[in-house]
């Protein structure tokens, strides 16, 4: 009796790990599906380091109960490999070399000034020229500089090129380019939204032309009372009909933001293939307002290489609030760079972002 019932549970237990295989592979290759046509499907990669852990679990588990049985969660690691790597890739550290670039994208949530309005100076301010970057890409960048800390004034005496771009209202986005190499000029990439754009730049690096594309993709579009809800239903905090209500709301929501999303990446991928039909190198970055595993990564990176993917280690989380973390800031660049140490900086949390950065070797092309 006791051998039936053993045997039984063993099956059950195998066939969960077979469903949670093959829930890995349709979550880590979400991406796949246009939020057009399919919003409800389009945030489940948010959901895929879970499916992970319960398939590290099976791992542990097979390795204590049934070690021949451990090939499975093996089989499922390696047949996600793709998925895995972009949410979390290792790589071995490897030295920047000598002539390399560093490139820093960053949300600075209009530089939170108010969170330290008695301070001297402003702390992304500070970190932003301690950094050194080369190129610096900022998304809602809202400053006042005739303020008490004249946040733009501060900038400019660091960075010889100072490009602003401004969103008309009623979104009033602010974006901008700080960089120490001439900028030959400055476009808007036009696509259809109230708050959220996305801006190109044609710097001469070291006398290289190189398109520079500053992205900030349509925003969750969360309010405070959804972002609340998020916290608790991740907490395990609700009862099971408040948890299904609340679940059904988000991907409701989440859904129609993706679907207005995915056009503007369709757009942006466009109008760089034209400069990479040229030959032209091109460094894109910004605020993607989705995860690596995500249909909008996936069209804008169809062309170009994730630098985090490349050359960063770890899951990268770069939001970092209400109870959301998320690798939502991205640098990418063409095949005329290689890219070196990517890295989510954590140690300052002021912006609900944290900053992202890498270096560029130019490579030209045989």
């Amino acid at each position: 009796m006791f051998g039936k019932i053993k045997t039984y549970t063993y099956r059950i237990l195998l066939f969960i790990n077979v469903v949670l295989i093959f829930l890995m592979l349709f979550v880590g290759n979400v991406d796949r599906f246009s939020p057009v046509d399919y919003p409800k499907l389009a945030n489940l990669g948010l959901g895929f380091p879970i499916l992970l852990a319960f398939n590290l679990f099976f791992l542990v588990f097979w390795c204590f109960l049934r070690l021949r049985t451990i090939w499975l969660p093996l089989l499922g690691f390696l047949l996600c490999y793709g998925p895995i790597r972009r949410y979390s890739p290792f790589n071995l550290p490897n030295e920047k070399p000598h002539g390399s670039i560093k490139v820093l994208s960053y949300n600075v949530f209009m530089f939170s000034s108010w969170s330290e309005p008695k301070a001297a100076t402003n702390s992304i301010v500070e970190y932003i020229v301690k950094s050194k970057a080369d190129i610096v890409c900022l998304q809602e960048a809202q400053a006042d500089d005739k303020g008490s800390d004249n946040i733009y004034a501060t900038l400019k005496k660091h960075y010889p090129y100072f490009k602003l771009m401004k969103k008309k209202r009623p979104g009033a986005d602010y974006m901008v380019l700080l960089s120490k190499y001439p900028v030959l000029w400055q476009d808007t990439i036009p696509y259809g939204s109230s708050s959220n754009q996305s801006v190109a730049y044609m710097l001469d690096v070291k006398g290289t032309n190189t398109l520079v594309v500053n992205n900030h993709f349509e925003s969750f579009g969360l309010s405070n009372d959804d972002k609340l809800g998020f916290k608790t239903l991740v907490k395990g905090q609700l009862k099971s009909r408040q948890a299904k209500r609340k679940s059904a709301h988000l991907i409701n929501k989440l859904g129609e933001v993706s679907a207005r999303r995915a056009p503007q990446a369709e757009v942006v991928a466009r109008y760089v293939q034209k400069y990479l039909d040229r030959n032209v190198p091109v460094i894109l970055c910004g605020d993607f307002n989705d995860s690596p595993i995500s249909y909008t990564h996936r069209v804008v990176s169809r062309e170009l290489n994730d630098c985090f993917v490349e050359s960063g280690n770890g899951p990268g989380i770069s939001y970092h609030k209400s109870g959301m973390y998320f690798r939502i800031d991205h640098i990418l660049c063409s095949d005329d760079f290689e890219p070196y140490g990517a890295k989510v900086d954590n140690s300052v949390a002021t912006s609900d972002h944290y900053p992202i950065y890498c270096w560029l070797k130019y490579r030209p092309k045989p």
